[in-house]
């Protein structure tokens, strides 16, 4: 569990005043003239004025024969009005950054953000600045998170929870309301970055939730068990969001250790929800160090093992999506490690491939369907698709972007599961690796039909805080030959930066639209790429406070095979980034 944060050591020895007399204050700060105070230049270089406080008179004013005063505090008194019933401090509608502008300073936050001005940091005291979040909160980050969030209005006043809160709604806006970097800005792979203003008072929500989340005692959490929880939670979405790997862990080890305590609470039906809540941002952390990480990462990245009482029986929409994340990124991580193991294999054993009546990456693929077939059979009517392709063109359409979303994964996982096109890559054989490929087209292709049925824009602000559409095309066009599918991929996503050239699910779309790019024009001439990787792995990056992405990507290593010799390859090719 979360610990006190140690007292900050002391950065000097020195005692500093607060009560010294007004000709010392004066003296220390005010510009004399040399020519007029020449004792005053000396020995403010010297002693630096310090006031020792004596009375009736302090030595410096005795030593310079000036008068000494005693500064007086005063009191001074002002009205504050608060808001009338039924006015609107803000509109919902409109969330622009009207307010002052962050003054520049070379001084950092621990994080590395600048510190902002005076003027921001009193201005976060204001009743005014919470109303805006709050308003923000409600009308344009609970859509994007899971219904559960809703019920948590009217706990607001809980300190911890409502600094989260706020801290989770200035991280979006910031996010969303991109702002083009000047010449002189760090450099990244894009020329757009986040509102640093939002996002610096988000990280001070952030500092203050954090800090009397750790005051809290025994008792506080032994009696507010629910909101501790959606604490947590919360803290894992701003980290999720943010892409700080580091910081998400800590707390996934905090929760883990929390959940201990609640192994008698499952059966709550919020507590459920919560934890579907937090799954769902832990497969998106998953998926987000999968791309774009090096070989080994992506072979051996853990299983995230979802609770019995979320698996054996979803009953709403956000727990069969938890179900369904667990499924596909398991499916995925056994998929990709017997891919990659080729190429990895390769370099110091090429004549390792042999094939097995039934190898152990087949069972578990295998046994992934059997329960990929349950939760497609109980899955209900409203979640299903209300209007069926006419042509391999025509798009899906759902009732909801939720709906849609989830069987976006759900076909996903389908691709991931095929074993024919991991059975193909043993064999030299070209027309057996594109028969192999055409088990998992037709699964492609129903993908790419879901994502041209849902609005873009609501999937840039509805997926925020899980695996958006970017992500899945992206792993897609791993898994086929088809030069249309993958034409048709780019252009999804071309249109997709056309309209938000930021990020996706929290996948920087720009990022993701190079690599296919990179993928098709191999595919051009006669070179399917299967795998994508970093030559060192750099951990995931670091946190995107100044960008959409967390890695400086200019080049990754491209796993192949040529379609004419079937002869493997890997080669350092440039995104053009």
């Amino acid at each position: 569990m979360y610990k006190p944060a140690p007292p900050r050591p002391k950065k000097t020895n020195i005692v500093r005043s607060r009560n010294g007399c007004r000709g010392c204050r004066e003296r220390r700060t005010k510009v004399c003239d040399a020519a007029a105070h020449p004792e005053v230049i000396k020995i403010s270089l010297t002693a630096q004025l310090k006031c020792d406080e004596k009375t009736p008179i302090c030595g410096t004013c005795c030593r310079l024969g000036k008068p000494c005063e005693r500064v007086r505090p005063e009191l001074k008194f002002h009205v504050v009005t608060a808001p009338t019933t039924g006015s609107t401090v803000v509109s919902s509608s409109k969330f622009k950054a009207t307010e002052e502008p962050i003054s520049k300073t070379d001084s950092k936050l621990p994080n590395g953000l600048p510190t902002p001005s005076g003027d921001l940091v009193r201005s976060l005291q204001h009743t005014e600045r919470d109303v805006f979040y709050s308003t923000y909160w409600e009308d344009r980050c609970l859509p994007a998170l899971p219904p559960m969030f809703r019920s948590i209005t009217g706990l607001l006043n809980f300190a911890p929870l409502r600094g989260a809160v706020l801290a989770l709604s200035a991280c979006n806006i910031s996010r969303i309301q991109a702002e083009r970097k000047s010449s002189a800005s760090i450099v990244s792979s894009s020329s757009y970055r986040p509102s640093l203003q939002h996002q610096t008072r988000s990280q001070l929500y952030y500092s203050s939730a954090i800090k009397n989340f750790t005051s809290l005692t025994s008792d506080d959490y032994n009696n507010n068990l629910h909101l501790i929880l959606v604490i947590l939670v919360t803290f894992g979405y701003l980290e999720s969001s943010m892409g700080n790997f580091h910081g998400f862990n800590c707390h996934v080890q905090g929760l883990s250790g929390f959940l201990v305590e609640l192994r008698q609470a499952t059966e709550d039906s919020l507590i459920r929800d919560l934890l579907a809540a937090w799954f769902q941002s832990q497969f998106l952390v998953w998926w987000a160090r999968t791309y774009f990480s090096s070989l080994d990462v992506q072979r051996y990245l853990p299983s995230i093992h979802l609770p019995a009482v979320l698996s054996e029986s979803p009953g709403s929409l956000y727990e069969r999506r938890a179900v369904v994340l667990s499924m596909l990124c398991e499916s995925h991580r056994v998929n990709t490690k017997e891919t990659l193991g080729h190429w990895a294999w390769s370099v110091t054993n090429p004549e390792s491939f042999h094939v097995e009546t039934k190898p152990p990456w087949a069972v578990e693929l295998e046994n992934a369907s059997k329960r990929l077939d349950t939760w497609i059979l109980h899955l209900p009517l409203s979640e299903q698709p209300i209007k069926e392709a006419t042509s391999s063109h025509s798009p899906i359409l759902f009732q909801s972007h939720d709906a849609a979303l989830n069987f976006a994964y759900y076909a996903t996982a389908r691709i991931m599961q095929c074993p024919s096109f991991l059975y193909s890559l043993q064999t030299h054989d070209s027309r057996g690796l594109f028969n192999g490929c055409a088990e998992t087209e037709k699964w492609v292709l129903l993908l790419l039909q879901i994502a041209q049925g849902v609005d873009m824009r609501t999937s840039i602000t509805m997926n925020t805080y899980t695996i958006g559409f970017s992500g899945l095309l992206l792993a897609a066009s791993l898994r086929c030959q088809d030069l249309s599918l993958g034409v048709r991929i780019e252009e999804w996503l071309q249109n997709l930066e056309s309209m938000q050239p930021t990020e996706e699910g929290a996948f920087p779309v720009y990022q993701t639209l190079a690599v296919v790019k990179a993928i098709n024009q191999q595919r051009m001439i006669g070179r399917d790429v299967f795998g994508v990787s970093q030559p060192v792995d750099d951990g995931g990056g670091t946190p995107k406070f100044y960008g959409y992405n967390s890695q400086m990507i200019r080049s990754l290593l491209m796993h192949g095979r040529c379609r004419a010799s079937g002869e493997f390859f890997t080669e350092d090719m440039e995104l053009g980034i």
